[in-house]
This record gives C-alpha cells, sequence and structure tokens, in this order.
C-alpha cells in the first residue's frame, strides 16, 4: 500500500467549470473526468478552503494562532522595534456595481516593483504621525506595522474576489477605524499618475488596499505532526506558514509532474491563467494528470481534492475500479 496521503485545494475549480460549462467552452478535462470517476464525490456547503486544506495539521486553530501580517513578517525576515500589529495590504481594484462594490480577480491589480514603491511611499507620507508605517513590499503585498495591537477580525482578498465588498469588511472593536484607514487610502489613490498610466495602458487602476491579517506575533508550532506534511501552494500566506512551522514547503510550481513524496497538501487558490478556460485546461493537463497517474500506480494511500464545494474522496484501491467510468462535469456542480 502507497504511504502518501494527499490533500488538494481547487477553491476556484467548482466556478469555473460552471461558468465554462453555461458559455460552452469547457475543455476536455480528461484527468479530472477520471478522477471523478475512481472516487466518491460529495456535495456540501462551501468551506474556508485554507482551513479545509490544514484540517489534519490544526485547521482553523492554527490560522488563527498565526496570522498572515506577522508570518509574513517573520517569513521575510522584516522587523521593527517595541509592540505593535502587523497586517497584509493587498492592491485591489474596487469594481461598481449597479448598487455595490465588488473586488476585481486579485491578478488584475498586479503592481511593478516601481509602482508599489511609489504607492507604499504616497501612502506612508500620508500617515506619518505613526499611527502606521509601511515595511515592506513582499510577494506582491506591503506589510503594515502598527504602533499598537488592532483587534479586528479581517478576511483573505481572495473570498471577496467578485463579490459585494460589504459582507467581507474588518470587523470587531477597532474595525471601524480600519475601514477608515481604507477608506482613506482609497481617495490618496485617486486619479494617481501610477493609476493614470495603469488606465493608458488599458490596466485596471489599483483604486484600493485590502488591509487583513491582523496579529503581533506567530504561535509556537502545535503537536501532531506538522512537519512531516510537505507543502506546496500560490498562497503566500499558506507558504510563510509552513516555513516558521518546520514544514517542508515550496511553491505550487515545484510540485512538478512526479507523485508527491510522503504526506502532501495541495493548494492552488488563483486559476493558473487569465481566461477561465485555459487554467482549466492547464490544471488538467498538469497537477490533475499528475494525480489520476499517480492513483493508477498505486502510490497513493489516499486523496481529497476539495474543488468549491464539491469534495472528492479517493483510496489507495480507486486504480482496481476498472468497471467504473469517467463522471460527467455535471456531478461537480451539484
Amino acid at each position: 500500500m502507497a504511504a502518501a496521503q494527499v490533500r488538494v485545494a481547487l477553491p476556484w475549480l467548482q466556478a469555473a467549470l460552471a461558468e465554462t460549462s453555461a458559455n460552452d467552452a469547457l475543455p476536455a478535462m480528461h484527468a479530472l473526468h477520471w478522477l471523478g470517476g475512481r472516487g466518491r464525490l460529495v456535495s456540501g456547503e462551501p468551506r474556508a478552503w485554507r482551513d479545509w486544506l490544514l484540517e489534519p495539521v490544526g485547521g482553523t486553530d492554527l490560522l488563527a494562532r498565526c496570522p498572515a501580517g506577522p508570518v509574513l513578517a517573520l517569513a521575510n525576515a522584516v522587523t521593527a522595534p517595541g509592540p505593535g500589529c502587523w497586517c497584509v495590504a493587498q492592491p485591489v481594484h474596487f469594481a461598481a456595481g449597479l448598487d455595490h462594490l465588488r473586488l476585481a480577480p486579485l491578478a488584475q491589480a498586479t503592481l511593478t516593483e516601481e509602482d508599489a514603491s511609489t504607492l507604499g511611499a504616497l501612502v506612508n507620507s500620508h500617515f506619518s504621525t505613526g499611527e502606521l508605517t509601511v515595511a515592506a513590499f513582499v510577494e506582491g503585498a506591503w506589510l503594515l506595522r502598527f504602533d499598537r495591537p488592532i483587534d479586528c477580525s479581517t478576511q483573505p482578498p481572495d473570498a471577496a474576489v467578485g463579490r459585494n465588498v460589504r459582507d467581507f469588511m474588518p470587523a470587531g472593536r477597532d474595525g471601524a477605524r480600519i475601514r477608515s484607514l481604507m477608506n482613506e487610502i482609497q481617495m490618496l489613490l485617486h486619479e494617481h499618475p501610477v493609476n493614470q498610466r495603469r488606465e493608458r495602458a488599458r490596466l485596471l487602476p489599483v483604486n484600493g488596499w485590502w488591509l487583513w491579517g491582523f496579529g503581533d506575533g506567530v504561535a509556537d508550532a502545535p503537536g501532531g505532526g506538522v512537519n512531516r506534511w510537505r507543502l506546496h501552494s500560490d498562497d503566500r500566506w499558506l507558504r510563510a506558514l509552513g516555513q516558521a512551522l518546520g514544514s517542508d514547503s515550496g511553491d505550487i510550481t515545484t510540485v512538478g509532474s512526479d507523485t508527491p513524496r510522503g504526506d502532501t497538501l495541495i493548494a492552488l487558490s488563483q486559476p493558473p491563467a487569465a481566461r477561465v478556460e485555459e487554467s482549466l485546461a492547464s490544471v488538467d493537463a498538469g497537477l490533475l494528470s499528475m494525480l489520476a497517474s499517480s492513483v493508477r500506480a498505486g502510490r497513493m494511500q489516499s486523496l481529497v481534492l476539495l474543488a468549491g464545494s464539491a469534495t472528492l474522496h479517493i483510496d489507495w484501491s480507486a486504480r482496481f475500479r476498472f468497471w467504473r467510468r469517467p463522471v460527467a462535469v455535471s456531478q461537480w456542480l451539484t
């Protein structure tokens, strides 16, 4: 029997399948069809995918004890003297709907280092009284340092993409102050030369910063064998968390075409291409094909795949179920 237990989160996959199916643009998805036929597909309520992925090593409790701000500061060796609080400031584009604002896909607000430096200096100068400092720009987002503890519950920006941002705003004792800061930053960025240049280049302006992941430190690594799990992800928080807790972690691209060696957590938090159908074709030809090959060869003890609100469970005996037919995409959408 194979030793590897593999847990995979593709939180965008179900919505992408639904969109391309409705538009008659769905690619072949041979690996996904095969995997669906060899496992047990369970539908349920949408879940917080990071909590789900990390269930074997602490889940919600682990994420609560290791907020994104201080974890990323630790992983990138960004320090500050004295007491205070870290958070992440993600560059975003707030798109206007009929009666609300929604968050555009995060990749559409990606900044060059030069533009990030310009906008960071602008915000840093504006808040020069000391309440907050723009400490660094790492992995596509700023790290902010507040001069006091902040009691504020927040949502990661990927959770709000395409949604009414009002439902995802900071809450808690200091939530009103953080919302006020976000509004103030929006006004600073309005018609800034960086954004005027982006618009001339037919890019979305970065008209806001999404503040999230507040915390003053990182908890010690919990028990339960965190270090035995290898983590691959495009998500900066998860990679930094794995590093802080001593797990063998790497970028999603390091999965390659080889079977995961040992127990592995894999997360692709965002579609890998600009067009949805290209993202589906890419993930099917790459990650999903690798997983299907590993199942066929009997090199996995178990595989669990989360795709939105659908979860696929495959055990080591799946390779013997030769009579099972591939599952249609419609089964992933029920």
